[in-house]
């Protein structure tokens, strides 16, 4: 089951398939830079920290590639609560990780982090099952089928609900939800950390 589920997503990520998604990551991209800029022009000494703005942008640009969504979290994240909890849940991640005592479900769960954490993945479970349903019910109707099949291109959402194994059934709702929950947070955080990593290597190193 494993490799069937493994071979019918792997063409997700063929090359034409993410060939036009390189202009959704430049304007997130640009987004950035432009902040940076007025940053920098306003204090000319002060060190800039980067990790922040790098994972609102690959946030925003993972947003727009996986649901087609303009979250516009770089300039206004407070108001995209989707974005906050994802924020939320790296950040505290990364606390319990390097905490023993936090390493217990049991302790964790009667903790201010641990109730702060299960809120977050609430916010973030119901957000993704919104636009999957949202989605979905717009499959379900022949003209707006069309008009995903006919878009510029296809984010990540569309092609795992018209993924169909060879026996014609499609992802179960279980799956979907592991799907795009795995892409965004694992998506995100890694490519924020790499990015950080060669920006301050190229720094250290000009």
């Amino acid at each position: 089951m494993a490799s069937a589920h493994t071979q019918l997503l792997t063409p997700a990520f063929h090359y034409n398939i993410l060939k036009p998604y390189v202009a959704v990551i430049t304007d997130s991209t640009k987004v950035m830079l432009d902040k940076w800029e007025k940053l920098i022009a306003k204090e000319p000494m002060k060190s800039l920290e980067m990790f922040d703005h790098i994972s609102l942008m690959t946030l925003d640009s993972i947003m727009k590639c996986a649901f087609s969504q303009k979250s516009n979290c770089q300039t206004d994240r407070d108001l995209d609560y989707y974005v906050q909890a994802v924020s939320d849940l790296t950040f505290l991640s990364f606390q319990r990780v390097v905490s023993t005592i936090l390493r217990s479900d049991f302790l964790y769960s009667f903790t201010p982090s641990g109730q702060r954490f299960k809120q977050a993945c609430e916010l973030a479970h119901h957000h993704t099952e919104k636009v999957i349903e949202e989605r979905k019910k717009s499959l379900h109707n022949e003209r707006e089928l069309e008009k995903i099949k006919k878009k510029r291109h296809l984010d990540f959402l569309d092609i795992l609900l018209c993924a169909k194994y060879e026996d014609g059934t499609g992802l179960s709702d279980e799956d979907l939800h592991a799907e795009v929950d795995t892409f965004m947070f694992a998506g995100h955080d890694t490519t924020t950390i790499g990015l950080s990593w060669l920006l301050y290597i190229m720094a250290k190193h000009p």
